[in-house]
Order: C-alpha cells, then sequence, then structure tokens
C-alpha cells in the first residue's frame, strides 16, 4: 500500500512538473511576442538616426562628432532616440536574464541582426555622451568601466553566430582613449593597429566611411601623427 501510495504521489508530482514547464514554455512565448511588437519602434528609430546621420555628413563632420558637440535641434533629437531604444533594449535584456524569453531567443537571426544594426548605430552615441561629459575622469575608460550591458549581449549573439569577434561599434572609445594618451609611448603604433583594422571593418561593411571624414576626430588624430598618407581611402 505504501509503495502503491509513493507512486501515485510520484505521478501525480511528475504532471505536475510537466504542466508547470510548458506553462513556462506558453509565457515564454507571449513574452516573445510581447518584444517582437516593438520591433517596428527600434526599426523607426534607428531609421531615424541613420537620417541624422545622413544630414551630418552633408556638412562634413560625422555623426559621432555633431552628436558629441550638440548644438543643435537635430542632436537633441538624436538623444531622445537613444534614450528611447536604450530603454526598449534594457528591457529585453533584463527579460533574458530572468529566462522570462525562450532559450533560443539569443540566437534567433532576426533579434541577431536588429541588434547589432542598433549596436553599430547607437553605440557611437553613447561613446559620445560617455567622453562628453567626461564620465571616463570619474568612472574610467568606456570599454572597461562605461559599456552597458545591452551592446555586450547584442555583439555576443553576434560573434556566437558568425564565430568572430565583432568590435566594430566600440571604434570611437578607441579613438577617444587613443587621443588621451598621445604621449603614450606606443601611440604611433597603436593607430596604426586602429587604422588598419577601421579600412577592413569600412570594406566588410561593418563601419561607415564617414569616420574619416575631413572634421572628424579620427582624421584629426591621423593628421597630427602624420598617418593620413596611410589611408587606403582617399
Amino acid at each position: 500500500m505504501v509503495v502503491i501510495v509513493f507512486m501515485d504521489f510520484q505521478s501525480t508530482r511528475a504532471r505536475l512538473c510537466l504542466r508547470a514547464a510548458e506553462e513556462l514554455d506558453k509565457q515564454k512565448k507571449r513574452n516573445q511576442d510581447a518584444i517582437d511588437a516593438k520591433k517596428k519602434e527600434i526599426e523607426r528609430g534607428l531609421d531615424k538616426l541613420e537620417g541624422y546621420r545622413s544630414k551630418c555628413a552633408l556638412r562634413n563632420v560625422g555623426y559621432y562628432d555633431a552628436f558629441k558637440i550638440s548644438k543643435d535641434k537635430d542632436d537633441f533629437e538624436a538623444n531622445v532616440i537613444r534614450l528611447e531604444l536604450a530603454g526598449i533594449w534594457d528591457e529585453v535584456i533584463e527579460m533574458l536574464k530572468r529566462c522570462e524569453l525562450p532559450d533560443e531567443f539569443p540566437r534567433q537571426k532576426e533579434w541577431v541582426d536588429l541588434g547589432t544594426r542598433y549596436r553599430r548605430i547607437v553605440e557611437p552615441l553613447d561613446i559620445a555622451n560617455y567622453y562628453r561629459h567626461l564620465k571616463n575622469e570619474d568612472t574610467g575608460p568606456y570599454m572597461s568601466r562605461g559599456r552597458p550591458t545591452r551592446y555586450k549581449c547584442t555583439q555576443k549573439w553576434r560573434e556566437q553566430m558568425m564565430n568572430n569577434e565583432s568590435l566594430e561599434s566600440c571604434f570611437w572609445a578607441e579613438v577617444e582613449e587613443l587621443c588621451l594618451n598621445t604621449q603614450s609611448v606606443d601611440i604611433k603604433h597603436s593607430i596604426k593597429h586602429l587604422l588598419n583594422q577601421t579600412e577592413k571593418w569600412i570594406l566588410d561593411g561593418d563601419l561607415g566611411r564617414d569616420v574619416l571624414l575631413e572634421a572628424s576626430t579620427f582624421t584629426k588624430l591621423l593628421k597630427e601623427f602624420n598617418l593620413v598618407h596611410n589611408l587606403a581611402f582617399q
């Protein structure tokens, strides 16, 4: 009798566990549906920032430098979009941390591609904001002390899918640190190394040519160390 009761208990417990697991999967799917509904909002925001980037290029200044100065209405509007998109992506990352989205979510191509596009367009603005407000002086370099988790995660998604490193969205953080360390013994070597990587990113379509505009901080750095002649893109 005791054995039968125990077996019934185990069977009931197994059914309850299975039912709970099924309900959890359903809830994760509902959560994904809610997040999927925000894709269009993300894409609209990114399209607007692409437009902002094009406008800046017409003035022969990259959108990174324009945003860092932030003296026009367009810069203010770009900042509003940056903050709105950060809110959406932070929500997505928090849901992932709490295991509230399907396990395969970080491997879904649509979200990997959208995360990559977001990172490449918006992270430069976060970097500009970080150094504009001199947060590096209080906190430290952006890459080691200030980089938001949303960028680390979306970078990881792409690297796992493509099986290669994807640091192009951090380009401006490297430039800023080089500008702050121009007295370093190996500074010229470091700039050349970044220049080689930059040209590869541009050729691969991972980085825009606007980083090499005449008024760009990077171009000014190259001129300071007489490295403009090293450019493959003239």
